[in-house]
């Protein structure tokens, strides 16, 4: 099983995974931050990162992300992964490849009006002026994008909610179809 949570730049997907993996933290999980795999990788990989500068566009990396979620898979470990699926290269390389593997999946897109999440961004002290302004110029058009993408996953609104209001929607939804499992 891979649990997926995805929605655009600065929506919440760490925040809200990191939380769920201590919540199935004795279901043998792992929590997979996209963003950090995705800059160590480039550090050991620089020349394969020359073909697509985000972990969206680089079939390389999302190559090696789908093995290592293979590999965890077939060690027994749920891995929660949150990465932004903004790229019809994410659907076919990671979403379709693993339906037809049968791989179960449970994909979770967290959404928020542009307004919000922009705010969310400028309010993140974690994030310097030059990368709030980078992903700030991505949110209208991963919002869109992701508003017509894979019809079978859970949405979830996350404005005006905490995180915790998020991550117990979620559970909840977890434990009511973990055992079916699957892509809904």
């Amino acid at each position: 099983m891979i649990i997926w949570i995805d929605g655009a730049t600065g929506v919440g997907k760490s925040h809200v995974a990191a939380k769920l993996a201590e919540v199935f933290e004795e279901k043998n999980v792992e929590y997979i931050e996209s963003d950090l795999y995705w800059f160590n990788w480039i550090k050991k990989n620089l020349r394969k990162a020359l073909s697509g500068f985000a972990p969206y566009t680089n079939k390389y990396f999302l190559d090696e992300l789908r093995n290592a979620l293979e590999e965890k898979n077939q060690l027994g470990i749920t891995p929660i992964v949150s990465m932004s699926l903004v790229d019809k290269l994410c659907e076919t390389e990671l979403l379709d490849y693993f339906e037809v593997k049968k791989l179960p999946m449970i994909h979770i897109i967290l959404e928020a009006s542009k307004e919000e999440i922009i705010l969310r961004i400028k309010n993140d002290c974690s994030r310097d002026q030059v990368m709030q302004s980078e992903q700030i110029a991505n949110v209208e058009w991963q919002v869109d994008y992701l508003e017509g993408s894979d019809i079978n996953a859970i949405r979830v609104c996350t404005e005006n909610r905490s995180i915790k209001e998020i991550v117990e929607e979620i559970k909840n939804y977890l434990f009511e179809n973990w055992v079916n499992g699957g892509r809904k």
